[in-house]
């Protein structure tokens, strides 16, 4: 493409009005829990580090950068099928990467999906680890330990979460509980929270995490079985970094089984431990970690 044609394409902020393009660009993916709930809900975090490339008002691209202080993570990087091939996804990528250093991140993360593995090597970024993506179909149980979450035990559940994940994803965390109050569960033992789990439903699938355990704690399934009581027949997906050797081990042993395309965790920056600490079960979303 020539440097004039290039020049008709620009990258801006997204705003509410372009949901329903790009929830359009997430279901053409494939990635049934990336919906218009959850954009929406990136634009309410940050709305200046949520980008859409355009041609003559026309969004023809997509990418979401979120600040986690010292560190990043970018995802729903995705370029319509019909302007692919033009650079836009190299464009979106960098405009993300420099939003994300000027807020003064010192790592960035992704995961990449395999076919745009290249793509994120060449701007600089490494594989850390799979980040596979698990599925089953589980019965559920109930445990004498585990209950539904309630909006009054968020600030210890954050607490749990920030000391696990490394960085402040409360905002993410509530927004959950807010919307998918029947999907949030916790663990708890003479009235300390030590274990959580949320998730998403869909008519097709239910999506679990994050899941937070703290060590030591013998039963970390009970989180996942209790989710599985609202399954009722959907598979469940479940994201886990293959450095949590527990985790992945743990979910196989309940029938669960990984995706060969499962994307890689990848980083830019030092250190790239954000989310890889034992007690990380399960990651909260693709696009943030």
């Amino acid at each position: 493409m020539s440097d004039n044609q290039l020049a008709n394409y620009s990258i801006r902020e997204m705003h509410e009005a372009d949901l329903d393009f790009a929830a359009e660009c997430t279901a053409n993916e494939g990635w049934l829990s990336e919906d218009r709930t959850t954009l929406e809900g990136s634009i309410k975090f940050d709305p200046h580090g949520c980008f859409i490339a355009e041609q003559n008002n026309r969004p023809a691209g997509m990418c979401i950068a979120t600040q986690y202080g010292k560190s990043g993570f970018i995802g729903e990087l995705i370029v319509h099928s019909d302007q692919r091939g033009k650079n836009l996804g190299a464009r979106l990528l960098k405009q993300s990467i420099a939003y994300l250093k000027e807020g003064q991140a010192e790592t960035i993360y992704l995961d990449g999906v395999l076919k745009a593995v290249p793509l994120y090597e060449w701007h600089g970024f490494r594989k850390v680890c799979r980040s596979w993506r698990f599925s089953a179909n589980l019965d559920g149980r109930s445990s004498r330990n585990v209950r539904p979450m309630k909006v009054a035990d968020l600030e210890q559940v954050c607490e749990l979460d920030m000391a696990a994940f490394g960085a402040d994803r409360s905002f993410f965390i509530r927004r959950r509980l807010e919307i998918y109050p029947e999907l949030s569960y916790v663990m708890e033992e003479n009235e300390k929270i030590n274990g959580y789990i949320t998730g998403r439903g869909y008519p097709e699938r239910l999506y679990a995490g994050p899941w937070i355990v703290e060590e030591k704690i013998e039963n970390p399934q009970d989180l996942l079985l209790s989710l599985a009581l609202q399954a009722r027949g959907r598979p469940i997906s479940v994201g886990v970094l293959d450095v949590n050797l527990k985790a992945c081990a743990l979910v196989r042993s309940l029938g669960f089984e990984a995706r060969d395309d499962s994307p890689w965790r990848m980083s830019l920056g030092w250190p790239d431990d954000l989310g890889t600490s034992p007690t990380c079960f399960a990651i909260g979303s693709a696009a943030k970690g």
